[in-house]
């Protein structure tokens, strides 16, 4: 049984009065252990996919179809204060805005520390102790001084880094990262890595990453799913994907990774609005290899060479992946 697994889920965006599918038919698994990365352009989808089956979906979001389990549990069924104890406890959270994520009237430490207020019955002292434990975890110089600040005091890396020591506390066996590297300078965002990689060999979690860089995927992962106007239209091992892909949309994503004997070439046209796309499938126009068949209907999920792919011509085409530059 799968640590944490999402099946067909629909997300719909409101716009205007009228709401509107964005996410669609979207499933997927992570194991014990395992690091899952959803990879895509921004405006692809992927966060809407990893926060919509443990229910934080953002303001004009709402689940509209699909069921989420996490450890065998349906999430859409259980209550509030159960809810509250498999989300809160067993599954840990890295937002996007590592600033925003926080609330700016209270103290850092006070807000790390609710978690074990509310879960576990310790006097404040012991919770105190917890949270400095944590924030040492993840290499904060002068982690006690964190305790007593507010959000707008730190910067974005320093931000990230409480955050992900607040996640700690509760010892989640699932971290969702969305794009917990957005917005950080190379340096920091390398050190911000290399935390989470050696916290998850140490702690055994598994990790549900959501990026568009696909050199920490390539670091990180053991299965990527590629997500594309709201549906996941690739998915395999990360060897695979990256050295032999089947959707023409995950070979475009690794045309942009520099290689030896490569030639950077960047994708066609913009990411289309996911709310409003046009009828079959959702990359064709921008894709080179597009038929007339492409655009009639969304091709349906089928496993080509030990990928699941939406693709009509995936098990005709010969893409071109990392490691496998042709000459000029």
């Amino acid at each position: 049984m799968a640590l944490y697994e999402v099946d067909s889920l629909d997300v719909a965006v409101k716009s205007g009065e009228e709401w509107r599918p964005a996410v669609v038919d979207a499933s997927f698994s992570v194991d014990e252990g395992e690091v899952l990365a959803l990879v895509g352009e921004s405006g692809s989808g992927k966060s809407l996919i990893a926060l919509g089956g443990v229910g934080l979906l953002p303001f004009g979001t709402k689940a509209t179809g699909g069921k989420a389990y996490f450890e065998g549990h349906d999430l859409s069924a259980v209550d509030d204060a159960e809810w509250r104890k498999l989300v809160g406890l067993g599954i840990g959270v890295l937002f996007q805005d590592p600033i925003g994520a926080w609330d700016p009237t209270e103290f850092l430490g006070q807000q790390a520390g609710e978690v074990l207020d509310e879960h576990f019955d310790m006097d404040p002292d012991e919770i105190e102790q917890r949270v400095v434990d944590a924030l040492g975890e993840v290499r904060l110089p002068e982690k006690r001084r964190f305790l007593w600040s507010f959000a707008h005091e730190m910067s974005r890396g320093e931000a990230q880094r409480a955050m992900l020591a607040a996640t700690l506390l509760s010892g989640p066996r699932l971290l969702i990262a969305d794009e917990p590297l957005s917005g950080l300078d190379p340096t920091v965002a390398s050190a911000v890595t290399s935390i989470i990689r050696d916290l998850r060999e140490r702690w055994g979690m598994a990790l549900l990453l959501i990026t568009h860089d696909l050199g920490v995927v390539a670091g990180l992962a053991d299965r990527v799913a590629v997500v594309y106007g709201g549906r996941i239209v690739e998915e395999g091992p990360v060897d695979l994907i990256f050295h032999s892909p089947r959707h023409p949309y995950t070979a475009g994503l690794l045309a942009s990774l520099p290689g030896r004997g490569r030639r950077l070439k960047p994708i066609p046209g913009d990411v289309p609005d996911i709310a409003w796309l046009d009828p079959g499938c959702p990359f064709a126009p921008r894709c080179e290899f597009a038929i007339d068949g492409c655009r009639a209907a969304v091709p349906q999920p089928s496993f080509v060479r030990g990928a699941l792919v939406r693709c009509i011509r995936a098990a005709e085409l010969d893409l071109e992946g990392v490691g496998r530059a042709t000459a000029d």
